[in-house]
């Protein structure tokens, strides 16, 4: 009986121990992501698009820089971040892609016109709009599909042709990880 009562006692433990690492890795999913830039502030260069993908760049830009998060996204013609736009067969929407650490980091932003023109119907600006603002999140250390019930532009599951700005969880969640 003894030993049966510290088998349970083991089990129990473990099954405690077990709910405490799932909560922990549950909040720790939240939003952040570490391939972010090291500040609110930094350049971006539009590369091989024409001025009506420098526009959507623009737009994007201006929608987080219009937002109580603090950011500074400017456009340069000398930034290692660039933004571009082509036609690829791969089963995304948009890329970020970080290189480097720290003050080190650069990003690439790629926009897959191929995909969004397949899905979006009437409402591809909106689709792009909210595409490029999306991976601009990731720069400001956003996360994809945050663990949460309130509108965000970092989901996968967002509609594109309603959610292509900031919504007020992404810009506190900025603003938390600022």
């Amino acid at each position: 009986m003894v030993i049966r009562r510290s088998v349970l006692r083991g089990v129990a433990v473990g099954a405690v121990g077990l709910l405490a690492v799932g909560a922990t890795q549950q909040s720790a999913s939240a939003t952040y992501y570490d391939g972010g830039m090291p500040s609110l502030s930094f350049s971006v260069r539009p590369v091989n698009v024409n001025d009506v993908w420098v526009g959507y760049l623009d737009t994007a830009r201006g929608y987080w820089n219009a937002t109580s998060a603090g950011t500074h996204i400017t456009r340069t013609t000398t930034s290692k971040n660039t933004y571009t736009a082509g036609r690829w067969n791969y089963s995304w929407g948009g890329r970020y892609t970080p290189t480097g650490s720290g003050s080190g980091r650069t990003f690439t932003i790629e926009v897959n016109v191929q995909y969004l023109e397949a899905r979006a119907g009437s409402s591809l600006k909106t689709w792009i709009l909210s595409t490029s603002t999306h991976e601009l999140g990731h720069a400001l250390k956003l996360a994809d599909n945050p663990s949460t019930t309130k509108a965000s532009l970092m989901k996968y599951d967002r509609d594109p042709a309603k959610i292509y700005k900031p919504q007020s969880y992404d810009i506190s969640e900025v603003v938390k990880y600022s």
